[in-house]
Formats: structure tokens, sequence, C-alpha cells
């Protein structure tokens, strides 16, 4: 009967609200809310705080709706990387905790079937549906939290990406659009169709011997040695990373085959060789055994595996620059050891010779260090425990549970055969450990530890490697929005930690025989994030420090001190060493140059270059890998420094003349960039390097990792290793803007023409190894345009499929300009035998 089952239910419901939610109650509220972020308006800045993100602020909705009532004795938390300012709600309550995480706490019971909106400021823009973060979840009491289906990343087994369905859309100027005056074009199908027009110069035949990246000089020979009888090659004698490479192309290692013959040459520089294929035998001469690694590389690329041959000549090579690195983060989100390996494969084979391995920020610790069990047992991990004694908080959207993609360490093993993967490769790896600021899974996991040895009333112990001053009361926000992720400087135990994890780290190096040569201290800095620190206030007193502003100087010149005397180079962010002062340092001291052009960066790096500082250029405006490819609010990434950064971009970057960039780039928000050189380069002085940055705060598995990656790195390695002729030579106090005319059209020309064999390459040589390796490479989105009822298409790189369709259609693949009806038409790239294809694009047909 109708009205006995009301009348059950509403007993249900009452006894639901008066005795609280069960676990199965919760489950459900789980699977069936649905919550999403719509953005409302960045470029209203009238109620903007002014003292917070220099007065720019979002405006945006948290939607709620639930099938059925729901009592009000449940919580959701949920990640904002661009945390909330101010909130408008009459049934909620909505606060920001701590980092990016956010609490919000119903005042009534819902109602099934309402939409809540709950109408929020947060600092800075969103303009990206990266920006909002996954895995919301629910807690309820004691009972299991649990994650809201919602908001789970959903896989798309076709293109192996992720996508988020509780991000609205931006489809305004007032959502995509970060300020008033942005000039950035977003990249639809018809924009991208005229950028890739104008990057396609006049078609040229392939090089047979341009390869990645491009050898400095090539005397190419009238014919072909064919390799079909293998090679007589002494394994032993060379690095057999680089036999295995050309076994791996079909390559046999026989005495009866092309006899190859070694020679060392001290007069060389170390990774320098000269490559000579004749008609009957090969000679490498080189200065040392990375020499001959690289020569056998570039026989490795040469080879036309269809029908074994490589084009004699004689080919003299060297790198543009010593230093030729990828840093990668593995500390914001976890990525394996085997994603690893695969990199250092492909730096291998590129001839990039560093990785930059960031191993600990914030949200996470990623190296067992014996002795201290803390770092790892609660630092690598992220999970729902508010008191921190079992991991940390579940920044960045990792959810409640210990098993997310975001946690994990390398073990001791693990660290020992990254090592001797490198070494084999004559890779470097350059651990790097952040601090005093980003080391929150530092601080709080030693802060855990003190807990422990506490209440077992071993105080001695439990103070031995603190790195927080208890009675500090300094009220403090880092950039990341953190209130408690910076070591104190002012406590003997702060440098007895340093000491004891660079040991074991040096211990771990020295047994895998690659010398901890190069440690990265990171030098981030919070400011005022002592000033209240009783500890802070004796050590001013005692060491005649004017004021706890001179602190972070204090402790990164005492680390430097620690790490040099150890025998090892120290190393920094560029904003960290604006402290030092350069008569205490050593003459070697590292220095990576992060300072965005539009902000000056050509200048500082200029002046670290000057101050005879090995200084690698990392600098965000084209190296930092975490940003989008295109601006385009699907494509994932952060933005802060650019809406987009292509390969052909990176592919542009003339590293040894910073300020040209001032005539041939725009700021971040698309304008004028020009760039003055009042701090020139001195006479003699030089950069020593370049290097590509990952950064993790939105790349949460392997798959984005690599997707990040490449192909950006095979542009990254081009850069590094070679200096292209089209390049302007820097010119001491010349200044740019894009009313100069130094790069001119001849040099533009001849950069497009390198361009379209570097292209080649790609597609012919790099990309198929990657997708033979089981690498994930983005595809590009392809251009397409309408033009009187017909479809015309293009993309960035040759031999690239583009397929397309309209509603209930099948995939075509498109080959010249075709008719088609009005409405969507879907677009997609394609590899040529690769099952995956690459992210849809929809172009709208209105004729």
């Amino acid at each position: 009967m109708p009205w006995l089952r009301g009348l059950l239910l509403a007993q249900l419901s009452l006894s639901f609200f008066v005795a609280g939610m069960q676990q199965n109650e919760l489950d459900r509220l789980a699977a069936t809310m649905k919550v999403s972020i719509q953005v409302l308006d960045n470029l209203d800045k009238s109620q903007c705080e002014k003292a917070v993100a220099a007065g720019n602020c979002y405006s945006a909705e948290l939607r709620l709706r639930v099938p059925e009532d729901v009592p009000k004795d449940w919580q959701l938390y949920f990640s904002l990387t661009l945390p909330m300012q101010w909130y408008e709600s009459q049934d909620f309550t909505l606060e920001h905790l701590n980092g990016d995480i956010h609490r919000l706490t119903p005042k009534v019971a819902l109602q099934g079937g309402n939409d809540y909106r709950i109408v929020f400021r947060g600092a800075y823009w969103m303009v990206s549906e990266s920006d909002v973060l996954p895995n919301f979840f629910l807690v309820s009491g004691q009972l299991s939290p649990r994650t809201v289906d919602a908001t789970r990343e959903i896989p798309d087994q076709t293109t192996k990406l992720t996508s988020i369905a509780h991000a609205g859309a931006f489809t305004t100027p007032q959502q995509y659009n970060r300020v008033a005056g942005e000039d950035i074009t977003l990249a639809t199908p018809s924009s991208l169709y005229d950028y890739y027009q104008s990057a396609t110069p006049e078609h040229k035949e392939k090089n047979p011997t341009r390869i990645i990246p491009a050898i400095e000089q090539v005397e190419a020979g009238s014919g072909q040695l064919d390799l079909s009888s293998g090679l007589a090659l002494k394994v032993e004698q060379v690095n057999q990373v680089a036999a295995l490479q050309l076994t791996k192309a079909g390559v046999k290692m026989s005495a009866q085959g092309v006899q190859v013959n070694l020679e060392f040459d001290e007069d060389m520089p170390a990774d320098a060789y000269r490559l000579k294929i004749g008609d009957d035998h090969i000679s490498i001469r080189a200065g040392s055994g990375s020499g001959q690694f690289y020569a056998l590389i570039s026989l490795y690329w040469l080879l036309d595996r269809n029908n074994m041959t490589v084009p004699q000549g004689d080919y003299r090579d060297q790198p543009r620059y010593d230093f030729r690195g990828i840093h990668i983060d593995v500390a914001r989100n976890f990525h394996s050891k085997e994603m690893l390996l695969r990199l250092l494969d492909q730096m291998a084979v590129l001839k990039l010779n560093k990785l930059h391995l960031h191993l600990a920020d914030d949200e996470g610790w990623r190296i067992e260090i014996p002795g201290l069990p803390e770092l790892t047992n609660i630092g690598a991990y992220r999970c729902f425990d508010l008191t921190e004694r079992r991991c940390l908080l579940p920044m960045l959207g990792s959810g409640p549970d210990r098993d997310s993609n975001a946690n994990g360490y390398y073990s001791v093993e693990d660290y020992l055969e990254i090592l001797s993967y490198a070494r084999l490769r004559h890779i470097e790896v350059i651990p790097s450990l952040d601090m005093p600021g980003h080391a929150r899974a530092a601080v709080r996991s030693m802060l855990a530890r003190y807990h422990t040895y506490i209440e077992q009333e071993q105080p001695d112990k439990a103070r031995e490697y603190l790195l927080t001053d208890l009675h500090n009361t300094t009220r403090y926000s880092s950039v990341q929005f953190y209130h408690d992720n910076t070591i104190n400087p002012c406590l003997p135990s702060t440098y007895r930690f340093i000491r004891k994890v660079l040991e074991e780290i040096r211990a771990m190096h020295a047994e895998a025989g690659l010398p901890l040569m190069l440690y990265h201290i990171g030098a981030d800095e919070t400011e005022g994030a002592w000033s209240e620190s009783p500890a802070c206030a004796n050590l001013i007193e005692q060491q005649d420090i004017s004021d706890d502003s001179e602190l972070t100087t204090y402790f990164v010149e005492k680390v430097i001190t620690i790490v040099n005397d150890m025998g090892i180079v120290a190393g920094a962010w560029s904003d960290g060493l604006k402290h030092v002062q350069e008569d205490k340092m050593s003459a070697r001291l590292h220095a990576n140059i992060w300072d965005a052009l539009f902000f000056d960066g050509h200048k500082r790096a200029h002046q670290y270059a000057n101050n005879g500082w090995d200084t690698v250029l990392s600098i965000p405006d084209v190296l930092y890998f975490d940003f989008p490819y295109t601006a385009d609010p699907k494509e994932p990434g952060y933005y802060w420094a650019s809406r987009g950064t292509d390969s052909f971009k990176v592919f542009q970057f003339m590293p040894d003349n910073l300020p040209v960039h001032g005539e041939i780039w725009q700021d971040r928000f698309g304008n004028p960039m020009p760039l003055e050189d009042d701090v020139p380069l001195q006479e003699g002085r030089a950069f020593k390097g370049i290097q590509g940055q990952l950064w993790s705060e939105v790349v949460r598995d392997d798959n984005r990792a690599e997707y990040m990656l490449y192909p950006r790195i095979a542009a990254l390695a081009e850069r590094a290793w070679h200096h292209a002729q089209w390049e302007l030579p820097y010119v001491r106090g010349r200044n740019y803007g894009p009313d100069t005319a130094f790069f001119t059209p001849d040099h533009k020309a001849s950069m497009l023409a390198d361009w379209q064999q570097f292209t080649h390459a790609l597609t012919d040589r790099l990309l198929p190894r990657l997708a033979d390796e089981g690498v994930m490479f983005r595809l590009p989105l392809p251009g397409a345009r309408i033009d009187k009822g017909k479809l015309h298409a293009n993309s960035p790189w040759p031999e690239l499929l583009i397929e397309y369709r309209q509603a209930n259609q099948s995939w075509q693949q498109y080959k010249q300009p075709v008719a088609v009806g009005e409405g969507e038409i879907e677009l997609r790239t394609r590899m040529p035998g690769l099952e995956r294809p690459g992210r849809i694009s929809i172009l709208q047909n209105q004729e």
C-alpha cells in the first residue's frame, strides 16, 4: 500500500537524521552526489583582496545535488590549487585548511533533487579544467571516508588519457582569460590551421643524415654502407647500452660484420666524437667513453631499418653545452621507478646527460633514508588523517586512501638501480630535497617522529632531527598557501638532519658507482616564517644578525658549506641564491635560473654567469614542461608563465641570446615583451647548459608525465646539443622588442626549413621508437577550417594522419579538401601504425 510505504520511508528518514549516518549511507551518498565547479569570472577584480595575489582573483560556484534527503552530519573535503578567499552561503560553511585542502560543512540537511550553489572567490585565476582537482571525498564521524564518484578521473581507453567531468565549461572571455587586455588566441581548429600554415615552409626532401639532435658537421659520402652482416664491435670495449640499441634496431654483433675501429683522442672534448663511415668499415675517434657512446648512438639514428644501411660520410660532432638536463618532480605526485628507467633510456639516445631528480617537497618525500623511516612511512603517503601521524594531508586531489597513485617512494634498492641504470647511459643523477621552504613532508614527518619518542619518554631522541621550533607562533603563508612547510634554520637539529640525509644519499651514490658530484638544496624560501620563533630570536642575538629577514641567507650559506665540505658542488634555484654573499661561496656553485623572461629573467641569468657560477637556464617561458602545449582549457598543465609551450616554441629557443626573445615572443598574457640588455653578459662568460622541468602538481600518473615530456624533450635535446646556424648571435647591450627586426625573414626562413627537417626526423625515427617502447607521447591537435562547404585540415608534422567524422558516421582519413555537412565535425590525429589516436577537437560547420 502506498501510504504504508510512505510511512516506512518517513520513519527510516527520521532514524537516519537521529542516529547519524551509517557506512552504507555514506557510501551511497558518495556514489550519488553530483559535484562540480564552474568558473564565473576571472576579469572582475573589484572585489579582490588587494593584498593577496597582487589583487587578482576569480569567482566560481561549487555546485551540489543529491538525489534524496541527506542529514547534515558529513563534511566534503576537496583540493583547490588556488584557494578560496571568500564565499557566500547560508547553507554551508566553507573553510581553507592548509595548502590546497578545503572543507565544506553543511549547516542544514540537504533536500533531494535540489541544486545547491556556493559562490566563492579564489586567488589569481582559473582558466583550465586541470585547475579543478579530482577525488573530493566525504567524511562522517568515525566512518571510513569515501571518494565522491562524480569527481574521479575518467580513463579514456582509446587515447589512454584521463579527464574529469566535474569541471565546468570555459566558453566566455570571462572564463578563459585571466586579465583584461589578455591577447591569447585559444587553440581552436581554425586558429591551429593558421598557426600550422605559418610554420610550414616550402617542402624539401628529407635529409638522410638529419637526426635528433643534429650533427654539427657532416661531409656526406656518395653511397650507403650495408650493415646486414652486422658489426664487428667488441661490446666490452664500449658502452653496452649503445650496442644494445643497435641490436634492438636489427644490427647484430658479429665477427664477420663491418669492422668498427675505436680510438681515443685526449685532445678532443669529453663528449665529442668523429664518426667516419666508409665503404667497408667504420671508425670512431672520441675524447672519452661518453664520446664513443654518442658516436654509436648517432650510428643508431642514421640507420635505415628498411634496408639496413647507413649513409657514408665524415661526421664531426660535439655538444653545445656540458649540462643537458631534465628535471622531474616525483614529490608532488609520485612517478614509478619503471617510468624513470624509460626516461633514462630516451635521454641517452637524445644525448641528454643530467637527470635532476626532485625527491622531496611539501607533498611528499620519495627516497628511503636508513635510520629515518618516518620520512617514507609518513612523508611518502597522503591520506585522510588530520593528525598526520599516519600520512600527510591528501593534497593535490590525491583522495583519502594510502593506495593512491600519488603515493610511494624509492627504496634504497630502487635508488641504487636508478643510479646504476643512469651510469651505464652516461647520465648524472642530481638529487634535490627542497629546503628551507617547500619542505612540509620532512617537517611533518620529523614532527611525528618527535611525538612518537616523547610518548616513549625519550626526549633527546625526539629532538634529534626536529625541524620545527615548537614555540614558534608565527603566522605565515607560502606561495602554495601552506602555513607549516618551512624548516627552521635556527635549530641545531636542522643541520643534524641535513647531514644525516646527505651522508646516506652520498653512500648510495658511492655504492652504485656514480659518485655524488652535485646536490641541489633547492633554497626556496618562505618569507616571514620565523618572525616569532624564540629559537631564531636567540640565534639572531648570538650571531649578530640584524633581523629574521637575513635568516634565509644564514641557512643557505650554512647548508652550502656543509655540502662543499663533503666535496660536493651545491646547487640551488636562482631566487634562493639572491640572498648569499658571493665572497662566502666556493668558486663552484650551480644556479638554476627559473626567472621568467618577462620578469627580466635574462638579467638574473647574466648576473649569475658573470659571477662565475655554473648557470643553467631553466626559464619557465619555454622550459617548463608541466605547462600546456596549447592555450586550450582542456589541455592539462599549469600556465602561470605560458598558456602554450609546444615543441615548435622549444625548437625556436636561442639560449645563448636571451634578450632576442623580446622580438619573437610575447609575455604570458600574449602582449609585447621588450627586453633590455642593461645587465649584459661579460666577455668570456657563458651558460653551463639548459634544463627542461616537469613539475607534477597536476601530473598525477606516469602516462600524464610522459604525455607532458614527449615530444618536447626532443626539441630540448636539439637546443642543448646543437647550435643552429639560424640562431641570432648575442650582441652585448642590444635591446629587442616587437618593433626591432634583427631576426630577419631570412633567419626565419632558415629556421622553418630546419624545423621541417627536424619534424621529419621526429616522425620517421623518434616517435616510432617511443611507440615501440611503450612510451606515452602527445599527438598534436589538427588544424581545420571550412571553406565553401569543404573541410581543409593540416597538422604540424609530416606523415601524421588526420581523421574526421560527423554525427553517426565512422572515422575517415583526411587526404584532401572534402565536402562536409553542417554541424559538428570531430577531428583527431594518428601516427601510422599506432593504435592510439590523439585527443579529439571539434569544428563547427555553419556554412
